[in-house]
């Protein structure tokens, strides 16, 4: 997890401040026993005097129903509000005399194998922002830079058409590093799993969704999607809705 320092120090003078990133670092653990033991760990982290005083953001501890090929059983989120803020926290974490810090973690490293991380970068949101979603769906594009607004315009179209129908909440981002063949992600927020289901069965999903995919056929490549729940969510400090609406404290 600590080495995404140096890519985010060597970036810190191309990449625009002040715009939310959400940095993905996904993991696999080989049993429900290691996998408790990292959920203990981040408890007692973020709990922590350390991570109360110096925290800005919110984590989601995630929990992959599906995802492809990926071998990550579990994924941490990081909401933040800008690349610099990440940055700051990340060379924080990397102290050797962090206590906090260094006992997250040792246990992390003891029961998990890391898979890969990627630095995202959020652009717009549509829907209803909820801090409530706890089911996300992951749909991710690749798609030529020039043709980014087109994708925008999209969803601000079906936005439009599902605006009273649509009980959940949905995203653009940029993935703005080691995104490799995906470049873009439309994430798909839903309170629970059977919202998820009445929403992708209803009538009003399919006479409005395949708009939506017939105007994005001659600008996006579909690398595949991903079903996580959220197991924790730590927001003392911000919460998603803030996150979304890029609507920090200061």
């Amino acid at each position: 997890m600590r080495k995404l320092l140096t890519t985010i120090l060597a970036l810190s003078s191309s990449l625009v401040f002040g715009a939310p990133v959400w940095t993905e670092y996904m993991f696999k653990v080989n049993n429900p026993d290691s996998a408790a033991k990292i959920i203990a760990a981040a408890d007692a982290f973020m709990a922590s005097d350390y991570s109360k005083e110096n925290f800005k953001g919110s984590v989601h501890l995630n929990t992959y129903m599906a995802n492809g090929d990926n071998q990550a059983t579990h994924a941490f989120a990081v909401l933040q509000p800008s690349l610099e803020e990440h940055a700051n926290w990340t060379t924080s974490n990397a102290d050797p005399n962090n206590e906090a810090a260094s006992e997250f973690f040792k246990i992390y490293r003891e029961n998990s194998e890391p898979v890969t991380e990627r630095i995202n970068t959020f652009l717009s949101t549509f829907g209803t922002p909820s801090n409530n979603d706890r089911v996300w769906l992951l749909h991710q594009m690749k798609v030529k830079p020039s043709d980014y607004q087109k994708v925008i315009k999209a969803c601000e179209n079906l936005d439009r058409a599902i605006k009273d129908s649509f009980p959940g909440q949905f995203g653009v981002s940029e993935a703005t590093v080691g995104g490799d063949e995906v470049n873009l992600i439309l994430t798909v927020g839903f309170e629970s799993v059977a919202e998820m289901e009445a929403w992708e069965d209803s009538s009003e999903r399919a006479k409005t969704v395949a708009p939506f995919l017939r105007a994005l056929d001659s600008v996006v490549d579909w690398k595949g999607s991903t079903m996580v729940v959220n197991t924790r969510v730590y927001d003392s400090a911000s919460d998603l809705t803030q996150f979304v609406t890029k609507d920090f404290e200061e």
